[in-house]
């Protein structure tokens, strides 16, 4: 695993009237541009538990090794940790960072990730907080997501989502997929397999779809447009439509 680092660390003294004034120092702020690799051979599966900041991830085809790049935003204390280790067939990426005191310039600390990998990898992540963007991976996909933004498109493989508010949005996906949101605005389209949703509230689009969709609501408006069919479980406030789909319509609210 090769490991570098660049630090730029910013502090401010003033000298006035025989009294030392430190401009920010208990919030300094500290930037750091690290990198992270390792040989993809033996591993068929990435973890990554991620804190607030964004995270960003590509599977390329072709690739030999894992390259994550990290733009750490921190405090003095530099406590974070973020470490690319391997676990038997697993890579395990933590990027978080450890909690601090008092204010960082009106700022939290946070580190913005962005990893590539070889396409044919399974990935599972845990995301604190931030925006969040997976693409391009022929294995399957597992999301546990706090808050932010998220953008998933073109999986071959199954999708979990576990999202808690933010917008979602997920499309070109071969296999399964299955989401539990908690608020936020949700579309998911371009779908080879069975949909099913529950979802708490926030507009909620589903759109070409090839198999079954099944959706639990609790408030938000529902559209779903072109489905093998749908089910909808317990609907609550909000309008519907539906239109094109091709098999069942049950709705049991």
């Amino acid at each position: 695993m090769k490991y570098k680092t660049i630090a730029a660390v910013l502090t401010s003294t003033l000298l006035l009237s025989g009294c030392i004034i430190h401009v920010g120092a208990a919030s300094a702020d500290v930037e750091l541009n690290e990198e992270l690799t390792m040989p993809a051979e033996g591993i068929a599966h990435l973890d990554i538990s991620a804190g607030a900041g964004s995270l960003n991830v590509v599977g390329l085809e072709g690739a030999t090794e894992i390259v994550v790049n990290a733009e750490i935003h921190t405090t003095d204390d530099k406590n974070f940790t973020f470490t690319l280790e391997q676990d038997g067939d697993t890579a395990v990426l933590v990027a978080e960072h450890g909690s601090t005191d008092g204010f960082w310039n009106g700022n939290s600390p946070h580190i913005n990730v962005q990893v590539t990998l070889p396409k044919d990898m399974m990935l599972t992540v845990d995301d604190g907080s931030g925006e969040t963007s997976i693409t391009d991976l022929n294995g399957d996909l597992k999301v546990n997501d706090g808050s932010g933004s998220m953008d998933i498109a073109r999986i071959q493989g199954k999708v979990d989502v576990e999202d808690g508010s933010g917008s979602l949005s997920i499309s070109q996906v071969s296999g399964n997929v299955y989401v539990d949101d908690g608020s936020g605005s949700t579309t998911v389209a371009n779908v080879g397999g069975d949909v099913k949703v529950d979802d708490g509230s926030g507009e909620l689009v589903i759109k070409d779809i090839v198999g079954e969709v099944t959706i639990y609501d609790g408030s938000g408006s529902i559209t779903v447009k072109d489905a093998g069919g749908l089910t909808i479980t317990e609907s609550g406030s909000g309008g519907l439509n539906v239109s094109g789909v091709k098999g069942g319509f049950n709705v049991d609210s």
